[in-house]
């Protein structure tokens, strides 16, 4: 898809606004607080159903309780989305695409896109659950059946910790039954889930150390190293096992201590741990291939370019990855934020300025 415009009423500081779109490289430019970040996360509303920022009724304008939003591609057909608070305080949400109207997005006609925010920096030196996140979101994104058995899964164990609590007040044969019937789902889940983690490790060691050497401009050596636990050739029996020889335990904690909720996942630079030898502008270009990698992987998937949405993305970046990146991006349309560039950047790019 290659968006031509972009038109939003009553979203965060925008009465009525129009952005036109290059189908190559556009640049948002502007002070923090004129808006550029909510130019990319009404695109990325409207292609993927949902904010990148927090609550979908905070895009809302403050002063309004109806918010719509319009985007126009290059054959000029059009996507549209509203969100209003109707007097019982409820979110109305609605999506028109191809003239059909629902009150979700259905995986059908979300559009590949790939987002770079700074929050996702904290990848590295942040908690498990953070890098959990960011790798499922990236299968989520890739694999609509891996996005269905990880909520499959996180209701699984919601249940199965649920029952772990249970313990004292159920007969122990009922309790061992019910749990044991649990058990077996969680397994058959996190074999799936595990899978296709271990499946976007071995795909970014093939090219996470080529695509972060060409942004720094030297060779380098970037590795993703994902911790199982158990970690087995046998996998699903294993766990299976470990979650029998455990219960007594956990039932006392009152939470599940194995399985892919507990996983983690280490980049290293160079062979040192990422997230204690890395400077903020290697961290950072560490992300950069990560969602380059993403670009490559949606393509195959998709059979099209996905949208690129970029925000902020320049800063800790000396020149020579500045340029590497915007080199990388020529062939697809991306939306960039920025407060300022420097006038080699804006050479082969449209400029949007915002005024406050």
């Amino acid at each position: 898809m290659i968006i031509r415009e972009l038109r939003v009423n009553n979203i965060r500081p925008y009465t009525i606004y129009t952005a036109p779109l290059n189908p190559g490289v556009t640049l948002i430019l502007g002070r923090n607080g004129t808006g550029k970040t909510t130019l990319l996360e009404s695109i990325h509303y409207l292609l993927q159903g949902t904010s990148f920022k927090g609550r979908d009724r905070d895009m809302i304008a403050h002063t309004a309780a109806r918010a719509n939003l319009l985007l126009t591609d290059a054959a000029g057909v059009e996507r549209r989305a509203s969100l209003e608070i109707l007097p019982d305080d409820k979110l109305k949400k609605v999506f028109t695409v191809e003239q059909k109207t629902t009150a979700r997005l259905p995986a059908k006609y979300r559009a590949p896109v790939v987002l770079f925010e700074p929050d996702e920096l904290r990848l590295l030196s942040s908690s498990p659950q953070r890098r959990r996140q960011f790798f499922d979101g990236i299968l989520s994104r890739l694999y609509p059946q891996y996005a269905t058995a990880l909520s499959r899964y996180q209701r699984v164990v919601l249940q199965r910790n649920e029952l772990l609590k249970q313990q004292q007040a159920m007969q122990p044969a009922s309790w061992d039954a019910q749990l044991f019937a649990w058990d077996i789902k969680f397994t058959e889940l996190a074999d799936v889930i595990t899978k296709l983690r271990n499946e976007i490790v071995r795909t970014s060691n093939g090219r996470l150390s080529e695509l972060y050497s060409s942004m720094a401009g030297s060779r380098h050596s970037v590795a993703t190293t994902y911790q199982s636990s158990p970690s087995s050739n046998t996998y699903a029996q294993t766990l299976l096992r470990h979650l029998e020889q455990r219960r007594h335990a956990d039932a006392m904690h009152g939470y599940t201590s194995i399985g892919p909720h507990r996983d983690d996942f280490l980049v290293s630079l160079d062979g040192h741990p990422a997230s204690e030898s890395a400077s903020r502008g290697e961290m950072r270009t560490i992300m950069l291939a990560y969602k380059l990698l993403e670009v490559e992987l949606q393509r195959r998937v998709y059979g099209s370019n996905p949208v690129i949405l970029m925000d902020d993305v320049f800063s800790e970046l000396d020149s020579t990855r500045e340029q590497q990146l915007m080199a990388a991006l020529k062939d697809h349309q991306t939306i960039i934020t920025a407060t300022d560039l420097r006038d080699e950047l804006k050479i082969n790019a449209s400029i949007i300025t915002l005024t406050s």
